[in-house]
């Protein structure tokens, strides 16, 4: 792993993946994605995480494509966006979205471009009060990547989405929050506390059932309500007689605060 793009540690059950490269405002290049990619790859196969937390440091989350990179590699353009993009879309945030635990994305400053695949990929994304979201990509004359055309349309309708992507239009913090871009807006002050708050609070939950939920949310776009039915009812009775059913129910009916272990 690129420690000078990405660290990765594990506390509490929580993975906590950190871009590091404030300086350049943690923009994407190839190191990038493959620290990034890698950090996804250790949480995906380590049985102790139970939640993943994306951070970074600086006053930016991502500021998306590395445009100096980019501009010194212009007459080799097509072949470097190739061999980035496939790595970032078919491995990283891929890999990313369909993690079997909860993810939080706790973001403050500028977030663009392909970074917004990282808030896309999330489950929850706590956004600081000074944050500015923007697609970017007309302004240098390109269509996009990270996700948006899937998820924006999904999250604040084809017209909105329409105006973000084509005009590049940014989105404040509150604005974000009230069109449903993200969960929650908090002082910068209190960004990474409320984050890591919230990635302690998955990572003591039935980890399970988030998995579950989490594909049951992904799926449903492609499903008719009859087959959504069933695929609920398929995870329900599958899990049944996990422990941390067997817990959740004990403790509701001893009026105690469940202990769940994942299992």
């Amino acid at each position: 792993m690129h420690a000078d793009r990405a660290t990765y540690r594990v506390a509490e059950g929580v993975a906590e993946i950190r871009m590091t490269r404030p300086d350049a405002g943690n923009a994407i290049d190839p190191a990038m994605v493959e620290a990034l990619d890698a950090a996804i790859r250790t949480a995906e196969t380590d049985d102790t995480v139970r939640c993943v937390l994306l951070t970074a440091d600086g006053p930016a989350f991502c500021v998306g494509g590395d445009l100096r990179f980019f501009r010194s590699h212009l007459d080799a353009l097509p072949e470097h966006l190739d061999s980035m993009i496939s790595a970032w879309h078919r491995s990283a945030l891929r890999r990313l979205s369909a993690l079997p635990v909860p993810v939080v994305a706790a973001a403050r400053g500028g977030v663009g471009g392909g970074g917004l695949g990282l808030l896309w990929g999330a489950d929850v994304v706590v956004l600081a009060d000074d944050a500015k979201l923007a697609t970017g990509f007309t302004r240098l004359g390109m269509t996009g990547d990270g996700g948006s055309s899937w998820y924006l349309p999904r999250l604040v309708g084809l017209r909105r989405a329409q105006d973000l992507m084509l005009r590049s239009t940014p989105v404040g913090a509150a604005e974000a929050l009230e069109c449903g871009l993200v969960s929650r807006v908090v002082p910068g002050a209190e960004l990474e506390d409320t984050g890591r708050a919230l990635a302690r609070e998955f990572a003591a939950g039935p980890t399970w059932a988030y998995g579950g939920i989490k594909q049951l949310l992904r799926d449903s776009g492609d499903r008719t309500h009859a087959d959504q039915l069933m695929a609920e009812y398929e995870l329900m009775t599958a899990g049944a007689g996990r422990a941390d059913v067997r817990e959740g129910i004990t403790a509701f009916a001893e009026r105690r605060a469940p202990e769940f272990d994942g299992r």
